[in-house]
């Protein structure tokens, strides 16, 4: 029998605007009367934050601490030097509570604070969503940019998964960029003929109007096209300032609900490879040595690089 669900943690994996994805899920689970609680990382893209990696939440004001791992965002929450987060500027447009997720702790760790958070609130399931669909590469995808938040994420879900519901939602379809339309339909496939997939939700009228008001004040690529597709867009669009192209289809405001352990076993050899790994900076090292990219590491070489200019000027 399957288990009756009253209230749900939906959290989005990847950082940046990935928080803004959940919105689907949680128009979606509320509609059943199921209570839901949002989540994020405290980790914008490098454009919008020039310090290198997630911020550690001892860089974070105004917020209240649960545990090691997570703590609550007020509409005051920032960074020191001021930064707002995806998930702060949330806030104005639901009525949800939004916590941030310490992802330089072991995935270990992670799962144990937040299985301990969701035991204390009596939540009954968990929900990764990644944007874009990039939690679905094998790691020999060529443009493949960003595995580590994913991975990370990817292995605390299935940890968490011992002790109470928990799924991977994928939204976008191909809209950051880094995997191709191709290698999606590749990697659902597999995970499809392994009985990996529980459900598809799509974006409804209250879900694009929130979404709507949302990236007009956070600025996001790949959250922005599942709203495109819901309005009727079609086909190629510039992201990334211009730098990449990507494909707008009737798919890509449809959200995948997975079984992480059907994805952990049978496509993610880099969250697989960091599965044990002791933090953030093991396991984007992991990823460097084995011939994989990691965010972390690209923004730490471009904040080098950035600070070596400056110096020369």
């Amino acid at each position: 029998m399957s288990k009756i669900i009253k209230k749900a943690l939906i959290i989005g994996i990847g950082g940046g605007a990935d928080i803004i994805g959940t919105i689907p899920s949680k128009i979606y689970f509320e509609n059943l009367g199921i209570e839901c609680i949002l989540g994020g990382l405290p980790w914008e893209r490098y454009s919008i934050d020039p310090y290198p990696g997630p911020r550690p939440f001892e860089q974070i004001i105004n917020k209240k601490i649960i545990n090691d791992s997570l703590c609550w965002t007020s509409k005051k929450t920032r960074t020191f030097d001021n930064l707002i987060f995806s998930e702060v500027k949330t806030l104005k447009y639901v009525k949800n509570k939004i916590l941030l997720v310490n992802i330089f702790n072991s995935s270990d760790k992670i799962a144990d604070d937040i299985n301990s958070f969701c035991n204390s609130k009596k939540i009954d399931m968990v929900i990764g969503i990644d944007v874009g669909g990039d939690i679905l590469a094998n790691g020999s995808e060529s443009k493949l940019a960003s595995p580590l938040a994913d991975s990370i994420m990817l292995n605390v879900l299935c940890k968490l998964s011992k002790t109470i519901v928990t799924k991977i939602g994928v939204l976008g379809y191909g809209s950051d960029g880094e995997l191709t339309q191709d290698e999606i339909n590749k990697s659902l496939s597999i995970i499809l003929s392994k009985k990996g997939l529980f459900s598809t939700i799509g974006i409804n009228r209250i879900s694009h109007k929130i979404m709507k008001k949302l990236i007009n004040n956070i600025e996001t690529d790949a959250s922005r096209l599942p709203i495109m597709a819901y309005e009727g867009k079609f086909g190629p669009t510039k992201i990334r300032r211009g730098r990449l192209e990507v494909g707008v289809h009737p798919m890509s405001q449809i959200t995948f609900m997975l079984n992480p352990f059907v994805i952990l076993k049978n496509i993610s050899k880099t969250s697989k490879l960091i599965y044990n790994s002791e933090g953030l900076l093991d396991s984007s090292n992991l990823l460097i040595s084995n011939g994989y990219p990691s965010e972390l590491n690209y923004e730490i070489n471009k904040h080098i690089k950035i600070k070596e200019v400056n110096n020369i000027k």
